[in-house]
């Protein structure tokens, strides 16, 4: 459906990746018509599919344990899974309803987020973000799991504090249904509410903080082996723990202001999502990929592509 819309009058969505109102919805705005509505619709069918799957998830976690796995034995990567699933599901639904009333303003004409009509493009706001920053620790959990378990193989030690471990994520998943309203800063929001949000930010960064801590901890006095996969791990954490302290930064609603919209903001997005994303997926394959087709990967072009990946993304985004 998505890349159907590309082939319609007007090309594609043209509305930003946030698909704030009005831009959004209404087509003469963003110079698209269908490819708007065509982007809404299949943003919602994606996430249904995702829905399903998440299901999957959960329900094969619970039930296909091995015989004798007791819940607390539960490998941590698969926990970080099941919690990151849970969040999505229970974050998605205001985001679903929300691309409803966007197709209805864009096709019939209702004014669900357009002034003129009593509407308000705020309300698009609170439902995109309310989804947008569970979905954060949604992306964010499954890495964490996988790092886990590279950096206890590669140093050989057992992971350090894995109920606490296992608390603080569920911690951050509640907490972080309570901290949408941090990417609203500069948008209009009242600046006691702001205030409040400025709070669950930084309680935030707490249970993060705790599960860093716990890694170097099982990292401390280990064997460490300094394999590509462990090369990754190492990265990851060093990647992400600079764009933690920059979050801090940017959860205080007087500094945001200012920083809003600046490198430093693109910066902080870099060094959380980079890590999350390109690192965790390549700590991944080179870590499970012999475990899943019994062939080694050549190590020495692991480690040329890692390096030739890690500094040049600090290059760019560091200064």
């Amino acid at each position: 459906v998505l890349i159907l819309s590309f082939f319609v009058k007007g090309g594609g969505f043209g509305g930003a990746w946030t698909a704030y109102p009005p831009l959004s919805s209404v087509p003469e705005f963003s110079l698209t018509d269908w490819g708007a509505s065509l982007w809404v619709l299949a943003v919602a069918l994606e996430f249904v599919s995702f829905l399903l799957g998440g299901i999957n998830f959960v329900t094969t976690a619970m039930n296909a344990r091995a015989p004798g796995m007791k819940m607390m034995d539960i490998p941590i990567a698969v926990w970080f899974i099941v919690i990151a699933v849970i969040l999505f599901m229970a974050s998605v639904g205001p985001l679903i309803a929300g691309a409803v009333m966007l197709f209805m303003d864009q096709r019939i004409g209702t004014t669900f987020f357009l002034p003129s009509g009593g509407g308000d493009p705020l309300l698009w706001e609170h439902l995109f973000w309310f989804f947008g920053h569970p979905e954060v620790y949604v992306v964010l959990l499954p890495t964490m799991g996988i790092v886990a378990d590279i950096i206890t193989v590669f140093s050989r030690k057992k992971l350090f504090g894995y109920r606490t471990i296992l608390y603080t994520a569920f911690a951050t998943g509640g907490l972080s249904f309570v901290v949408w309203a941090h990417h609203q800063f500069v948008a209009g929001i009242d600046p006691r509410m702001a205030n409040v949000f400025v709070v669950t930010t930084v309680l935030i960064s707490i249970p993060i903080a705790e599960m860093m801590f716990s890694y170097i901890a099982t990292l401390y006095g280990g064997s460490i082996e300094y394999t590509t996969p462990m090369l990754w791990a190492l990265s990851f954490l060093i990647a992400f723990l600079i764009g933690g302290v920059t979050g801090i930064y940017l959860g205080a609603s007087a500094v945001d202001v200012y920083f809003h919209d600046s490198y430093f903001v693109l910066a902080h997005f870099h060094y959380t999502f980079f890590p999350i994303t390109i690192i965790g997926m390549f700590a991944a394959i080179t870590f499970w990929f012999p475990k899943m087709f019994g062939r080694m990967m050549n190590e020495t072009l692991g480690k040329i592509h890692f390096w030739g990946t890690f500094i040049p993304f600090n290059c760019i985004f560091l200064p």
